[in-house]
């Protein structure tokens, strides 16, 4: 019998070593024993579905303002690297399909964080949602959100595509709550909540993972509580601690 390990997924890819959301750190992390990779997903001006983070440019490119007043010609012109070392200057902001074309070659999930304001609900889980279908990814994505209107919309369509919430407080009550959505999937920051009240999460069948866990003793912690999966920047040390615990 299989042992159930905790999943590894590598949060912007392995952003701990490599521009976060660039192809060169998704493909160092393809490279590790990972579970997963974890990324932004955004709208430019012209609808098409982009890999950042921010909803402005000027922390990771060399462009300003909203994302979501670009075109993906606009976008291009901009480096997604040099901010973050001169040799990677040539990187730019990945597209969605991009990144889903390249992932065929692997056999890890994709974890898409979907971020786009409430009246662009529509809009975004119909770019992505094409994407997905377009390329035969369903059995590997995992869409997860803070905005929780936009998974309960996703659930009600009863798509084969995974889904999560994501909250960064201690939620009271968390599974009557996270069952009201439709999801089976939640993704909280770590330090918010306690072993006691994620173990009936799990224990009714809810995906937990926790956020953004870099420090060795919190990962250690996680793994010992068995958590679904952890969502980190450096991956690599990650596996290393599981090996050893789990």
């Amino acid at each position: 019998m299989k042992k159930v390990q905790t999943e590894v997924f590598a949060h912007r890819g392995l952003s701990g070593l490599y521009p976060e959301n660039t192809m060169v750190a998704f493909k160092a992390a393809a490279k590790l024993p990972i579970d997963g990779i974890e990324l932004d997903v955004q709208l430019t001006k012209d609808n098409v579905p982009v890999i950042i983070h921010d909803v402005t440019l000027e922390r990771t490119t060399e462009g300003q303002g909203m994302v979501r007043d670009h075109t993906l010609e606009q976008l291009m012109t901009y480096s997604a690297g040099a901010w973050y070392s001169e040799q990677f200057r040539q990187e730019k902001i990945p597209t969605l399909e991009e990144v889903l074309i390249w992932a065929k070659n692997y056999a890890f999930k994709l974890n898409l964080e979907l971020k786009c304001p409430s009246w662009e609900r529509k809009e975004m889980w119909g770019a992505v949602k094409s994407l997905i279908h377009r390329h035969g990814m369903s059995d590997r994505i995992l869409i997860s959100s803070f905005d929780h209107v936009l998974i309960a919309s996703i659930e009600k369509e009863e798509t084969p595509v995974e889904t999560a919430v994501i909250v960064v407080a201690g939620l009271f009550q968390p599974l009557s709550y996270i069952q009201s959505t439709g999801t089976r999937g939640f993704h909280y920051f770590f330090p918010m909540m306690l072993d006691g009240e994620i173990k009936p999460l799990m224990e009714a069948g809810i995906s937990v993972r926790s956020y953004t866990i870099n420090d060795k003793q919190m990962m250690k912690q996680a793994f010992q509580s068995r958590v679904t999966g952890i969502f980190t920047d450096y991956p690599h040390v990650a596996l290393q601690i599981r090996e050893e615990i789990q």
